[in-house]
């Protein structure tokens, strides 16, 4: 309405996660983690591949692919997922140097940063909140005595619509992310950038993004 003042901080800056503010596949980093942790579950490893090849033959999809490559936390509860998540974390190095700066940038510019990712929310939030993010918008990780549920894959549009719920009115300044499925994200930015190999280039079209 015309009666509310517009400040910076209404506005969002947005960050994929994998590939733009952190180098690699988290939930793969994970992975390795949890086998290093918990050694007498690397047979999981066997399931995983499995997976692995009925995705590749289009036998399942990418979201049916995700929920069984995450089997190695199969058996644990959400306390201990996110105790181990917080472990992962504590003293890992690899984010992308130049991203953060954007980050910090953005921090002192008083824009508000989300996170928008396909990861598990649970594998990622203890990184977040070290780099100081409140907000965090991934594809959901319930984990009950029943065993774990993935949500809807946060990929492509599905970001969008996620975005929009949480934040229906502010606009977004600025938005990073490494993966040609947002492209439809960055266009709806007033600045969208892509990164690629840790450098950032501007989306001045979608040519830029091959």
């Amino acid at each position: 309405s015309g009666l509310s003042m517009s400040n910076h901080s209404d506005k969002l800056a947005l960050f994929d996660f994998d590939g733009t503010l952190y180098k690699y596949d988290s939930i793969l980093s994970f992975c390795f983690f949890y086998y290093q942790k918990k050694p007498q579950r690397i047979w999981r490893f066997i399931k995983q591949v499995f997976s692995w090849l009925l995705w590749k033959f289009k036998r399942i999809n990418t979201s049916e692919f995700k929920s069984r490559f995450i089997c190695f936390i199969e058996g644990d509860t959400q306390i201990e997922v996110e105790r181990m998540a917080r472990l992962f974390w504590e003293n890992n190095t690899s984010f992308n140097s130049e991203i953060l700066l954007e980050l910090k940038r953005c921090q002192a510019e008083n824009l508000c940063p989300v996170v928008v990712s396909a990861s598990p929310d649970l594998f990622i939030l203890p990184a977040c909140k070290n780099l100081g993010i409140e907000h965090v918008i991934a594809t959901t990780l319930t984990i009950d005595n029943r065993g774990y549920v993935l949500g809807v894959n946060c990929r492509g549009t599905e970001k969008i619509t996620r975005l929009l719920n949480v934040f229906p009115s502010q606009k977004i300044a600025i938005a990073y992310s490494d993966n040609h499925d947002d492209l439809p994200l960055l266009q709806v930015a007033e600045q969208g950038f892509l990164v690629k190999n840790g450098a950032i280039r501007s989306i001045t079209n979608v040519g830029d993004f091959h």
